[in-house]
């Protein structure tokens, strides 16, 4: 293919349809008419011979050819920016641009409101849009097709070397009741712990979680009597009945601070749940991006915790305001 054949707004064109999966969207994102912006996604397809986007009930969505074209040509433009660029750093205080998260259900309420706060407080310029999602190997999809810029969950299973990570918190467990409930006039027995109800928070839709795995090692088996895939339908429940439910510190935390439930020390041996932040190879370089994964990294190790119910942290190397790297 000729060189002089391809236009640096038609590469620029095609990381917005990307992005957006919609042509008008597009079009804003760069500062264009709908017309133009469907005009360029009409010279990519001659250009490159391929549909490269198929409209869908969803969306326009990629073909595999986009999909094979969408890292290189992000690292060639990343590269031309910074080729043009003059600046060696990035300044939160008057920067004015969106950063969209993924975030599992967990971090979104331990984590969000304070890095929310964070944010405005580092950067009132910039905007931060959130997107959620179940399946922990979404979150190398959605870092793929450019959808969001930091993805933070539990560690996906598969194993992506585009992908990059850093390590930001393991959350323990603990057992949650509504205030007054007789279970709350003392330490919590395994005893009494399997004499009560159970409500499983499950964002994955499981019928059986971690406590009852650990309980069927040991013989043993809970009333389990309603799953639910939302943590703040668990405590709401909770709140208003006499059951009981197992969730991670950090959620349980966030519903303890209402009043309207008590936590307890689980009686069984649970292993913590790691979390991490994961972010595709072709942003790692980015000064804007790389500042607001150390703000990131910088929230999860100040998580609030409450005596005795403390999670372990990791101990990724804290990232100074004056340096931008991160820890992969």
């Amino acid at each position: 293919m000729n060189l002089s054949s391809i236009d640096l707004n038609l590469l620029v064109g095609f990381e917005a349809l990307m992005a957006e999966r919609n042509v008008t969207r597009a079009a804003a994102r760069v500062g264009r008419t709908q017309p133009a912006m469907s005009g360029t996604l009409a010279r990519l397809r001659e250009l490159m011979e391929d549909e490269l986007f198929i409209r869908t009930a969803d969306g326009l969505q990629p073909t595999p050819r986009a999909l094979e074209l969408h890292e290189p040509v992000g690292k060639a433009l990343a590269q031309i920016e910074a080729a043009f660029s003059f600046r060696d750093r990035f300044v939160p205080e008057t920067a004015e641009m969106a950063f969209t998260i993924a975030m599992s259900n967990p971090p979104t309420i331990s984590l969000l409101p304070a890095l929310f706060e964070e944010l405005t407080r580092a950067a009132p310029g910039i905007t931060m849009h959130v997107r959620g999602f179940d399946d922990r190997d979404e979150a190398i999809a959605l870092l793929d097709s450019g959808v969001v810029d930091v993805a933070i969950g539990v560690p996906p299973t598969e194993k992506a070397g585009r992908i990059l990570s850093r390590p930001l918190f393991e959350d323990g467990f603990v057992t949650m009741m509504r205030a007054g409930h007789p279970a709350a006039s003392s330490t919590l027995t395994r005893t009494t712990f399997l004499a009560w109800p159970h409500v499983l928070f499950s964002p994955e839709d499981d019928r059986f979680g971690i406590v009852d795995e650990r309980l069927e090692k040991l013989g043993l088996k809970r009333k389990l009597v309603l799953t639910v895939p939302n943590a703040t339908a668990a405590a709401l429940v909770v709140e208003r009945t006499d059951a009981l439910c197992t969730m991670l510190t950090g959620l349980a935390l966030q519903f303890q601070s209402a009043g309207r439930v008590v936590l307890a020390k689980t009686p069984l041996d649970l292993p913590s749940a790691p979390f991490t932040m994961n972010w595709h190879r072709r942003n790692d370089a980015n000064l804007a991006q790389r500042w607001f994964r150390g703000l990131i990294g910088q929230t999860a190790m100040k998580r609030d915790r409450s005596p005795g119910q403390t999670a372990r942290q990791p101990a990724p190397t804290k990232i100074p305001q004056t340096d931008l790297s991160d820890s992969h």
